[in-house]
């Protein structure tokens, strides 16, 4: 079960993602590292929910475990009622293809591809490289919209090189949503960014949440910016210690 229960009224939203008793340690030379120990969180159908704690908390470990970019060690993971545990590894691939949108701190553009190519890279995704380009097509037009809303329509064919840092992230924002996620898994995506830049993407994602009820779990040590999301939960020592509505 969760650490800590939230939404508990019977006309909350359905749980859209659920990580229970989440266990996870590495191993660094010698010595085991535990960096998740029963961690328990929720996310609802429509909700914006910022994960917060101290640098090496495990923020990024159990959102890359909530993405299924990585495994639990014990625990379980359920999105929209299916546990991935028990998912086949090419049923997973596709679930991260088409349910989950990341964004990541670093941006992880393809650096020979334009702007447009970035943004249509998942829709071209589990394609023999033949059809890649045919399968893309009817994203192209979603691609065109997405940039246009995210102010980049001159920048189409610019290569990442030359865009800024926050025309990098918002260039990751139009490609998380190529696909139409479920659930949008943002990495610190504000901390290579100054802060008049770092808001900007911040509005970003707000404006997709608010205006469209985009969910979101964004993971971030500024608790100015958790301030922002409907909810902040925070992970201490492996656990989630507290979940509270912001009181933005």
């Amino acid at each position: 079960m969760n650490n800590v229960q939230s939404n508990t009224d019977s006309s909350a939203p359905k749980p859209l993602l659920e990580l229970n008793n989440i266990n996870k340690t590495f191993r660094l030379g010698p010595a085991d590292v535990r960096v998740l120990t029963g961690a328990g969180l929720t996310v609802y159908e429509g909700e914006f929910v910022a994960l917060v704690g101290a640098s090496g908390s495990g923020k990024s470990t159990l959102l890359h475990i909530a993405g299924a970019l990585e495994s639990a060690d014990e625990g379980s993971v359920m999105f929209q009622g299916q546990d991935l545990s028990r998912m086949s590894r090419r049923s997973r691939h596709r679930l991260r293809n088409h349910s989950f949108g990341f964004v990541f701190q670093l941006y992880h553009l393809l650096p020979e591809l334009s702007v447009l190519e970035n943004v249509l890279l998942p829709a071209m995704v589990c394609a023999p490289w033949y059809k890649a380009c045919i399968r893309a097509r009817p994203g192209k037009r979603r691609a065109l919209e997405l940039l246009e809303q995210l102010g980049l329509k001159d920048r189409l064919r610019h290569r990442p090189s030359q865009l800024s840092g926050g025309e990098r992230q918002r260039v990751a924002i139009a490609r998380a949503l190529i696909n139409e996620p479920a659930l949008v898994l943002a990495d610190e995506p504000t901390g290579n960014l100054d802060p008049k830049t770092g808001q900007t993407i911040l509005d970003v994602l707000r404006g997709l949440h608010k205006g469209s009820g985009q969910s979101i779990l964004l993971v971030t040590h500024d608790v100015n910016i958790a301030a922002q999301a409907d909810r902040v939960v925070t992970l201490r020592d492996g656990k989630i210690v507290d979940s509270t509505p912001s009181v933005s």
